[in-house]
């Protein structure tokens, strides 16, 4: 890569790091947020809402503004607002108020991904190479979120560590601001052959249907996942905590040492999303892109079915295996879209697929809280694997649709 091409990994990297951390910051603090308001889950879920929504919706806004102001500008202009809402949700005390600064942090992280990955389709000759690298720092934000959190609320409490997370973001946001890079509106560095239009354009509203079916897993699935491990693997957490106390000291807050300890097990299920990712980025510049995607999806069904039957520690690896083809897929899916789309509307085409994914991931959150209060929190794994048969059905018509043609780089 020439220096241009890596400022660009760099900073979209960086960015997408911090979109996907600060987003999942959440899940992490349900349990404590429950305990410091005195919620039940469904309402503390309920504060959410608008921040998810929102997170989906504006992508399509973001990708017109990035596609006509600059990738650039856009990408840090978000992180910058994303950062703002972490440090006023750690400052405000009313519901409505928190509910608010956490929209803002929606707000802002929709920019990323029709910005952002946009910048790197075009900027950066390896497209495959480079989606699967920067998808790498986006996971390692997923991963590390649970345990970071975790420790911040053990240490210094949720408020105080969503402050010193804000003063981060507005810290990396105005350095890329201040950095020269940027990518002519329209050009592209990776040359495919590109799909006749009608074809294209059936493709991709297919395409469209099984991202926003993604949406309700990947939120149904994320937003659970710390809380569902802390009630399932409770023996994990009290057995972790008695070793602690025979051989070094006595914890001193047994619910956030609980909290601390279910968070470090999802930051390890998340670490397999890594790995899923460097695969991914391999498989989409060697392989067909269609059947790549359809094949991933398959994988992860059946592990997502089996950890709702477990209640001991093969539920870790089990979970894990569900991140790493749900995750890892996501090079290949970025890669697709860009086959299937024009650069000079590069940012609007991501905007319209993240709009769909983040925007049903919006209403996951309502859908799970009704679930997990009417029939228990286990039974939203299984509401999990209905989103992806969905998934797998739209990606099949995608396939039925697509044959004979070739789609890879």
């Amino acid at each position: 890569m020439n220096p241009q091409e890596r400022k660009i990994l760099f900073f979209s990297s960086a960015i997408h790091f911090l979109s996907h951390f600060y987003v999942l910051v959440f899940p992490a603090l349900v349990m404590p947020m429950s305990r410091d308001l005195g919620l039940p889950i469904a309402a503390v879920l309920d504060i959410s809402f608008w921040m998810y929504l929102l997170y989906g919706l504006l992508a399509l806004g973001w990708g017109w503004i990035s596609d006509h102001w600059g990738h650039k500008w856009a990408m840090n202009t978000g992180i910058i607002l994303a950062a703002l809402g972490f440090v006023l949700a750690g400052l405000v005390r009313s519901l409505s108020l928190i509910s608010a600064s956490f929209a803002l942090v929606g707000i802002g992280c929709s920019a990323y991904h029709p910005s952002g990955l946009a910048l790197v389709s075009q900027g950066v000759r390896e497209r495959g190479r480079a989606m699967g690298i920067n998808g790498v720092w986006g996971n390692i934000g997923i991963a590390i979120v649970p345990f970071v959190v975790g420790l911040l609320n053990y240490l210094i409490g949720w408020r105080r560590g969503v402050v010193i997370l804000g003063a981060v973001g507005l810290t990396i946001g105005l350095a890329g601001v201040l950095t020269p890079f940027s990518v002519e509106r329209g050009s592209e560095l990776k040359k495919v052959e590109k799909l006749a239009s009608g074809t294209a354009m059936r493709l991709f509203f297919v395409f469209c249907a099984g991202v926003l079916f993604a949406g309700l897993m990947y939120r149904s699935f994320t937003v659970i996942l710390p809380a569902f491990l802390e009630t399932r693997l409770g023996n994990v957490s009290r057995d972790f905590q008695n070793l602690i106390t025979r051989r070094f000291t006595a914890v001193r807050d047994v619910p956030a040492f609980q909290t601390l300890v279910a968070n470090l097990i999802a930051t390890g299920v998340y670490v397999l999303g890594i790995l899923g990712q460097v695969i991914g980025g391999r498989v989409a510049d060697r392989y067909s892109l269609k059947w790549s995607y359809f094949l991933f999806f398959c994988s992860a069904l059946p592990f997502i079915l089996i950890a709702g039957f477990l209640q001991n520690a093969l539920l870790i690896p089990a979970a894990g295996m569900f991140i790493l083809f749900t995750l890892g897929m996501q090079p290949i899916e970025n890669s697709l879209l860009a086959f299937l789309t024009p650069a000079r509307w590069r940012s609007m085409s991501y905007g319209i697929k993240f709009t769909l994914t983040f925007g049903a991931g919006a209403f996951a959150v309502k859908i799970v809280g009704a679930v997990e209060q009417s029939y228990g929190i286990n039974s939203v794994v299984f509401l999990v694997a209905g989103f992806l048969v969905m998934v797998i059905l739209c990606v099949g018509l995608f396939l039925l649709l697509g044959r004979g043609q070739r789609i890879r780089h």
